[in-house]
């Protein structure tokens, strides 16, 4: 089970990844959508056309992000390190995904102060999909990395406890009987 386990976290940070794609962020004012961002775009910077009331939309450049950018780095890292095999790949991708976490909620409260000092209440913003997917994804990453971690150190949990005439293996999280001294997938020894 600590093998699925560790696959969970590379999976978890490649759809934390694609998620940052993804809207993150719309602005709107008085209920017209003004511009939409996506997690990439607030951490590279991009161009927006406005909509005017008359004549053609206006271009505005929207300057990257810092804390976006750390997010999206956090999570480049992560997904890098997922990919070790070991303790210390474990460890350090599941705190990037924590750190990932802890720069998104800075971002949002960063982008809600901003909107309001500068749009003095008028401008609105919603935060999507794409938001809250990366999140999540990253959510994911940190409890594989936790289980992987308990799974390797032989704790036993819910999942891998057998019950009436079996067990299941720590290692591969094979079913077998009760009375077995080694696994019959992958020949651990059972305690």
């Amino acid at each position: 089970m600590e093998g699925v386990a560790r696959k969970l976290s590379p999976a978890a940070f490649v759809l934390a990844l694609i998620s940052f794609f993804l809207p993150c962020i719309t602005f709107s004012c008085q209920g017209q959508k003004v511009a939409s961002l996506s997690g990439v775009q607030l951490a590279t910077g991009t161009t927006i056309e406005q909509p005017q009331m008359f004549g053609p939309p206006k271009s505005q450049k929207v300057n990257a992000e810092p804390l976006a950018a750390l997010a999206l780095l956090s999570v480049l890292a992560g997904a890098g390190l997922s990919f070790l095999k070991g303790k210390k790949g474990t460890v350090s991708s599941a705190a990037l995904a924590g750190v990932g976490i802890i720069l998104l909620g800075a971002l949002k409260s960063k982008v809600d102060g901003d909107v309001l000092r500068q749009g003095g209440g008028a401008i609105q913003v919603n935060y999507q999909v794409g938001f809250y997917l990366v999140i999540v994804f990253l959510l994911a990453a940190i409890g594989a990395g936790v289980y992987a971690l308990l799974a390797g150190k032989g704790i036993r949990l819910p999942a891998l406890q057998g019950s009436g005439n079996s067990k299941f293996c720590a290692q591969c999280g094979a079913r077998n009987a009760s009375g077995d001294l080694f696994c019959k997938e992958c020949g651990e020894k059972f305690a």
